[in-house]
């Protein structure tokens, strides 16, 4: 059974073999699409989902940071730029796969491979039902399952800043992207127990539905207060067993502010 790569191994692999310069087998073009890919993943992450940057505008610093190559073999050279052409293609014509993928805890080198053995016999954008396609299609978008009125939404947002949830102060329009799991929206928590709090009092009076930290963890909807990371689900989970072992006032109002909502 073949080893299955790592973007770290293959990092260190290309790493090492950019000293030589030199493609010579099948392998390396692979393992240098893949090191491509996983460098573009990390950049998305910080780019585009930490920083804001558009995507179409994120694909083109990429592809123009990574067009040449020094080494001034003609197969060398053909074969890094058929490899960016392909990236280019993806990150382009192909986001809606790119984006999930990217988004995930971990990036495999057989996705890599499905991705391109995707675009090598794509005509134009994937056709929906190829099973190939599929399988990286077919993951329900992320939903908090909520249908809340302008006024509740209003009432959401002056809790939050009543009660100092995130490190600014949020508009209905925030409240309005987070609990719609708008792509690419993300928000610093000032205190993680605190919108524990906020969402365990929006699911007790049926604003929302159970699976609101899975939805959070997978949408990274949140981050932490100095902005280095995503909340995760595990975090949130401790959390909240944290507020209901010790419930503060702060908890307490604002559970009482949601509660106000319901009627």
């Amino acid at each position: 059974m073949q080893h299955e790569r790592t973007e770290q191994e293959v990092f260190s692999f290309f790493e090492g073999r950019r000293h030589f310069h030199h493609f010579a087998t099948e392998q390396d073009v692979a393992d240098e699409f893949f090191a491509l890919l996983s460098e573009a993943r990390e950049l998305y992450l910080q780019d585009v989902i930490v920083d804001g940057k558009r995507h179409d505008r994120y694909a083109d610093d990429f592809v123009n940071s990574h067009r040449y190559i020094d080494c001034d073999h003609a197969v060398c050279r053909n074969c890094h730029e058929m490899n960016i052409h392909i990236v280019k293609g993806l990150l382009t014509g192909y986001a809606h796969l790119i984006k999930p993928l990217f988004t995930a805890e971990s990036f495999s080198f057989e996705e890599c491979m499905e991705l391109k053995r995707m675009y090598d016999t794509s005509e134009s954008l994937p056709i929906t039902g190829r099973d190939h396609v599929d399988e990286l299609t077919k993951a329900p978008p992320l939903s908090f399952g909520c249908n809340m009125t302008h006024e509740q939404m209003a009432g959401i947002v002056s809790c939050a800043n009543t009660y100092h949830l995130f490190c600014f102060s949020a508009c209905v329009e925030d409240m309005e992207a987070l609990f719609a799991c708008k792509e690419g929206f993300c928000i610093r928590v000032n205190n993680l127990r605190h919108v524990a709090a906020l969402f365990d009092a929006l699911l007790e009076n049926s604003f929302i539905q159970s699976r609101w930290q899975a939805v959070l963890d997978k949408g990274r909807f949140l981050q932490s207060k100095d902005g280095g990371r995503f909340v995760s689900a595990s975090s949130l989970s401790s959390a909240l067993s944290a507020v209901r072992n010790n419930m503060t006032s702060v908890s307490f109002g604002i559970r009482q502010a949601i509660n106000r909502l319901k009627g």
